[in-house]
């Protein structure tokens, strides 16, 4: 009976301090945001036509927001989220991860539906809300395994977001708005949880 209920005041501490501490992934959220952010505003003036029109030029905007992304990742080591910190901590990191994850299967499922089809404007309308819903997913699981009530209103934000700026599809306009809810949702909420850290 001893060992019993050892078992469960150990599992009890383990859910007990998953809720201790700050989260640890405000960095990779915060450039994340940024980065793709202005990628979309790089799209976005690639559509009115003030950079070159073609698939290459899209192409090397979006590789190359990915490709600094990977860059800071490696050089500020954004992975260490996943051995350092609370039970939260980890299972938060183990769900972005999963986020990540997500957005490249599912891009890599656009990319080959759009080959079939021989097009790929009708699809691209997805991408923004999808990943908006994506993120909002990962912001849900950040909020319960953290305790801060207000991450989400972030996931919630993300989740309205995502049908709104369908609304937006066929205009380019919706790489701007798309560009406002990655700072809104991933670069603030970053610099929040980055400085909640350093607190």
């Amino acid at each position: 009976m001893s060992n019993l209920q050892s078992d469960i005041d150990y599992i009890k501490s383990l859910a007990e301090q998953g809720g201790q501490g700050p989260l640890k992934n405000g960095a990779t959220l915060f450039w994340a945001g940024l980065l793709y952010g202005l990628a979309a505003i790089a799209q976005y003036a690639m559509i009115m036509g003030w950079l070159p029109q073609s698939s290459a030029m899209s192409a090397f905007i979006w590789i190359g927001a990915s490709v600094l992304f990977g860059i800071l990742a490696f050089a500020f080591n954004f992975d260490r989220m996943r051995i350092k910190g609370s039970v939260g901590n980890r299972a938060t990191a183990s769900a972005w991860s999963a986020v990540g994850m997500g957005i490249f299967v599912f891009m890599a499922s656009v990319a080959i539906v759009a080959n079939i089809f021989h097009t790929f404007e009708p699809l691209s309308y997805l991408i923004a809300p999808v990943i908006l819903l994506i993120y909002g997913m990962g912001w849900w699981v950040s909020a319960l395994m953290s305790r801060q009530g207000w991450l989400k209103l972030v996931s919630l934000g993300c989740f309205l977001a995502a049908p709104a700026i369908s609304f937006l599809a066929g205009h380019p306009i919706q790489m701007l708005a798309y560009a406002g809810c990655l700072f809104l949702f991933a670069t603030v909420p970053g610099i929040v949880l980055m400085r909640a850290d350093k607190a």
